[in-house]
């Protein structure tokens, strides 16, 4: 009984869903983008610093942003765009290394998040929203900054539909990015 009463009172507390943004969709393999950049890190804003899936309401004070209980995401927003950067840019044969790797020749691609956010327009109608700046710098010289904004309707008002049109969002600005990036990067 008393093995019972404790596997019921660690599932409560612990979540029960965890999403990443999956496999790399087959569009976005060999594309061949000319590109070569050192990546910083993805950086957000305190609020977007944790594996919480996050929505808001606009129909009931848009200003509050609010967690799911029982869902979240595999690791914070930011750690996800990374990596899915990293991994969209090397198959579509462009170079890319981590600004950690020192290499000094190539221009530095900064992304700043601002937003990643599940909005309900109505309680049965929600989208996923992305909102970030990207800025390339080369040897403390500003080359570009562009600011990407994203929504993609979701297909079902719930975490499940909110994360994959999130994924989908992600996809569609790393893609965006990867096109302002061959007009920008000089390469």
């Amino acid at each position: 009984m008393a093995t019972l009463l404790q596997a019921c009172a660690g599932s409560a507390t612990a979540p029960r869903f965890n999403y990443d943004f999956g496999a790399l969709p087959i569009s976005s393999l060999a594309s061949n983008a000319k590109i070569a950049i050192s990546l910083a890190d993805v950086s957000a804003p305190a609020t977007l610093d944790s594996n919480a899936m996050l929505y808001r309401l606009d129909y009931d004070n848009a200003q509050m942003l609010r967690p799911y209980a029982q869902h979240r995401w595999s690791m914070p927003p930011a750690q996800l765009m990374t990596q899915r950067i990293k991994a969209r840019m090397a198959t579509a044969d462009a170079t890319v290394v981590s600004v950690a790797d020192g290499v000094s020749d190539l221009p530095i691609l900064k992304i700043d998040l601002d937003e990643f956010t599940q909005i309900f327009s109505s309680a049965s109608q929600s989208h996923a929203q992305i909102s970030l700046r990207a800025t390339l710098v080369k040897r403390n010289k500003l080359i570009a900054q562009r600011y990407f904004s994203l929504a993609t309707k979701s297909d079902s008002a719930d975490a499940p539909g909110g994360a994959k049109a999130m994924q989908i969002a992600v996809d569609s600005s790393i893609s965006e990015i990867m096109l302002w990036l061959q007009t920008n990067s000089g390469n």
